[in-house]
């Protein structure tokens, strides 16, 4: 299992993904959910902490379509209310599973284990 996260929104169909919304939107929910963000451009921020993250917003035309995380364990449960708000999903972007948002540490002990 990896700790490299893929964010999506599911589309109407499981081979299908919609974009999460205007780029503007999204940095706007990541900024809620993880104040101390550190943004190194439009497009990409770190929480520069000990046991901390960083990700990459894929944006066509001012949409972000997906967002792909390096590291996020110890924030898993953030991760999953940040998506259950948004309408969100999370998948460890290895093993393309979708992440358990109600119990997230539940989900990745059940892999891990």
């Amino acid at each position: 299992m990896s700790w490299n996260l893929l964010i999506y929104k599911p589309g109407k169909t499981e081979q299908t993904a919609e974009p999460l919304g205007p780029i503007d939107a999204v940095t706007a929910a990541f900024n809620s959910a993880f104040p101390a963000l550190h943004w190194v451009g439009a497009t990409e921020a770190s929480l520069l902490v000990d046991g901390g993250f960083a990700f990459e917003l894929a944006v066509e035309g001012g949409t972000v379509q997906d967002v792909y995380t390096n590291g996020g364990y110890n924030h898993l449960r953030d991760f999953a209310a940040l998506c259950k708000r948004e309408g969100w999903r999370i998948a460890d972007a290895q093993e393309g599973e979708d992440v358990d948002l109600d119990d997230p540490y539940r989900w990745y002990e059940e892999r891990s284990g």
